[in-house]
């Protein structure tokens, strides 16, 4: 038992919901397991000569405590098998289970943690505006299998309106993960927003789409991104879908937002689907047109992107255009503090949450113990890691994919405010990580900037 809950760093202690899988010369099985209050999942994996077992101690293949990338909030179960390949469909247990992560490994090779890479990050599955689907999914993932004939039919949970279960049946080819044109964006327990990786100066958004609920698009989202708390059942943090400007529709009005405050408001025309287009003037005016009617003109507060799309909780979107004139600079994305306890699938206890001006949202959190970590998650070319500075502080250890990049002195004589104390460039425009491990005393954790 020691030496099993040492392989699992004392943290995996509950293992559940298991696939097994035959491979050429014993039998795989791949199980599931959390943490507890570290609210982190994993995938493990145990070998047998014989299905019966006994099998091998328990490895971890892959979890958010790992140092590489990893999206946090991750259930997996069950896996499947295509073509010499295993494939472990992920979901989000946020209170949103929208998001999914498809990871795969040569089915050979699947005890070997570096062999998995991210097969489909995203963008796997989505919902419909069906009664039996009120919830998204729900639960685990999908339950997948790829026919003779190349089609992936799955089995997925879902729960209906009044919160009773449900299973849904759905079917794609293989070969064609994508469709062919335009993207879902739903909310349910929980608001979703979704933003484009470009900014500067907008000249104009044509967006067409059908709407269930109350959809916004939004003009600039600049806001923070991040969990409310890192656990499971988060929602976006307030402060990531405060103060979002941008056109308000749902299926028999519109409103026009200047971030808290409605400037414009009229009734839908009734269609099955809504047109809408955006002209942004360079004087800060800008003009409204609905089903091609212009419906709105006056001023409106700089549309300088990213434009993103906002579903409030039970709406969805289901959209065939969103197209963006001008506005074709590289963003970037600040991730709160949260994101990262909730990336390194820490204990809040450890953890003490600050309020106050010294940190660059005016949100932060400082470690309370030594045995803790941080650990962001993102996408990018580059990052710039930001923290205060004052007389209770010590000392980390930097760590850029795995590898030490230096270290950060978050100690001075004097409290400082939040500013940039690391900065890494020149990474290649894919998934990173970026994470934090204590050397001398307590640090503060505060933001950091990806830029794509």
């Amino acid at each position: 038992t020691t030496r099993t809950q040492s392989l699992l760093m004392e943290r995996y202690k509950r293992l559940y919901a298991s696939s097994i899988h035959r491979r050429k010369s014993d039998w795989l099985v791949l199980t599931l397991t959390d943490s507890g209050p570290y609210f982190g999942w994993a995938l493990l994996g145990m070998t047998s000569e014989k299905p019966e077992g006994p099998y091998s101690a328990p490895q971890l293949l892959l979890h958010p405590t790992s140092m590489r990338f990893h999206p946090p909030l991750m259930e997996f179960f069950p896996s499947f098998t295509h073509e010499g390949f295993l494939y472990a469909p992920a979901t989000s247990v946020a209170i949103n289970r929208n998001f999914q992560t498809v990871f795969r490994v040569p089915i050979e090779e699947a005890m070997r943690p570096e062999a998995w890479e991210i097969y489909q990050y995203g963008s796997v599955w989505h919902a419909e505006p069906l009664a039996s689907e009120a919830y998204g999914i729900w639960g685990q993932t999908f339950s997948g299998i790829v026919d003779s004939s190349g089609q992936l039919r799955v089995l997925f949970p879902s729960r209906n309106e009044q919160g009773m279960g449900t299973t849904n049946l759905a079917s794609r080819p293989w070969n064609s993960p994508y469709r062919k044109q335009g993207f879902v964006v739903s909310g349910h327990e929980g608001p979703s927003l979704v933003r484009v990786k470009r900014e500067g100066a907008m000249e104009q958004i044509d967006v067409s789409m059908a709407v269930k609920g109350t959809v916004r698009i939004v003009t600039e989202s600049r806001t923070p991104m991040g969990p409310d708390k890192p656990r499971s059942g988060s929602k976006l943090h307030p402060l990531s879908i405060t103060g979002l400007p941008g056109l308000e529709l749902t299926e028999t009005s519109w409103g026009l937002w200047d971030r808290q405050q409605c400037v414009a408001q009229g009734s839908m025309p009734a269609s099955a689907a809504i047109h809408a287009v955006m002209t942004f003037a360079g004087d800060g005016s800008a003009e409204l047109k609905i089903a091609d009617a212009p419906v709105w003109k006056g001023s409106f507060p700089f549309a300088g992107g990213p434009a993103g799309l906002f579903a409030a909780p039970h709406s969805l979107a289901r959209v065939n255009r969103f197209a963006v004139k001008g506005g074709s600079n590289p963003t970037s994305v600040v991730y709160l503090c949260t994101e990262a306890l909730l990336g390194a699938a820490q204990n809040e206890a450890h953890w003490e949450y600050r309020n106050d001006a010294s940190f660059r949202h005016g949100l932060g959190a400082v470690s309370k113990s030594g045995a803790v970590a941080a650990k962001w998650n993102f996408e990018g070319s580059s990052c710039v890691l930001f923290g205060p500075k004052g007389p209770g502080y010590g000392t980390v250890e930097v760590f850029v994919d795995g590898v030490s990049a230096g270290t950060v002195d978050y100690h001075a004589t004097e409290g400082q405010p939040s500013q940039e104390v690391f900065r890494k460039e020149g990474l290649d425009n894919g998934f990173h990580a970026l994470l934090l491990r204590p050397m001398e005393g307590y640090f503060p954790l505060d933001t950091l900037e990806a830029k794509f």
